[in-house]
């Protein structure tokens, strides 16, 4: 799918803490093929996401938890990858995504309007379901759009090749389908926002 200017910005958030896991490397795949597909990306690995509790604003929150925040207040699209722990999404994600409560007072208040791909990493199929069903949960919860296809990695389908993609070639073409989705559905939001950078600017 060739994406034509303006591109949208995808923001990817990885939950998985290893730098080396099998999550926070189909993670990286996911943000490589997404820029391939024209959109700009942003990934937040999981250690970029290690945030103290969620507390209701402060005055002021830390310099990597605004940064944060203003990515996703200009995200066209939102691409979430989570691990299944004890059959839901991690703590270090779940916290992250509590933070988007701070752009309640936004034009476009948390997510809204905005669509967001869901992604479940798990050891078996009953702890992919419940955590894929969760991240949508939370993104209706957001006013987003969860995708109409979700996908959960699981077992020895979820193995990854030696670059980190999906060595299953029905996984890798159903993430494809999910970009592809999250894409078209992030073209609207890009126009708005370049028509509201040019008139601001004129």
């Amino acid at each position: 799918m060739a994406m034509t200017s303006p591109r949208p910005k995808v923001v990817c958030v990885s939950g998985s803490l290893p730098p080396d896991s099998k999550t926070e490397r189909l993670a990286l795949w996911c943000a490589t093929a997404l820029g391939d597909l024209g959109a700009e990306v942003v990934l937040y690995r999981g250690a970029d996401i290690e945030f103290p509790h969620y507390r209701m604003p402060p005055a002021e929150r830390d310099k990597p938890v605004q940064r944060y925040l203003e990515d996703l207040k200009e995200a066209d699209g939102v691409v979430l990858i989570s691990p299944t722990y004890h059959g839901t999404v991690s703590g270090v994600l779940k916290n992250a995504l509590d933070y988007v409560n701070d752009l309640i007072g936004e034009p476009r208040p948390f997510l809204d309007g905005r669509p967001v791909g869901c992604v479940a990493v798990a050891a078996g199929d009953q702890g992919a379901t419940a955590t894929l069903t969760t991240l949508r949960t939370i993104a209706h919860a957001l006013r987003a759009w969860p995708t109409p296809l979700g996908v959960a990695a699981t077992g020895p389908s979820a193995a990854l090749d030696a670059e980190g993609g999906p060595a299953d070639e029905r996984l890798a073409a159903q993430l494809q389908i999910m970009f592809g989705q999250v894409l078209t559905l992030a073209v609207p939001h890009a126009r708005r926002r370049s028509r509201e950078v040019s008139s601001s600017t004129t």
